[in-house]
């Protein structure tokens, strides 16, 4: 059974974004933004800056991560951006009450993250669906 949405049909259930899947990938998301954070400070013993570096890590492969229920989804790059923000989103009160959470560039900079690891996620996880 289809609808039609402005011209075009569109399959029941199908939107812009799979909510259902934008939670899964935004909890799993989530939870390696937790793992990582609490392995970073074992990183700190060895150098800040490789702490740092794994924390960009462990983040862009959490905003992948996320996107990765994306085949569903009307719009796979919106729907791996949303799912990649909704994991951010989650995390952020957890880092906000430490002074190094609440620079608001690093905060600018994650969300931008986020973003574009989620919206190239989401297509690339989309893409194997669509060659089927």
């Amino acid at each position: 059974m289809a609808a039609t949405t402005a011209s075009r049909p569109v399959a029941a259930g199908v939107g812009r974004i799979d909510v259902p899947g934008a939670v899964r990938g935004a909890s799993t998301g989530f939870s390696i933004l937790i793992l990582g954070g609490l392995v970073a400070p074992f990183w700190t013993l060895l150098s800040t800056a490789v702490a740092a570096g794994w924390l960009a890590l462990v983040a862009v492969v959490a905003f992948a991560v996320a996107a990765r229920h994306s085949r569903n989804a009307g719009n796979p790059g919106l729907h791996g951006a949303v799912a990649a923000l909704i994991a951010y989103a989650l995390v952020l009160p957890l880092i906000l009450p430490f002074e190094q959470g609440r620079n608001p560039g690093q905060i600018g900079l994650t969300v931008v993250t986020a973003v574009v690891v989620g919206w190239l996620a989401g297509l690339a996880f989309a893409r194997p669906a669509a060659r089927s």
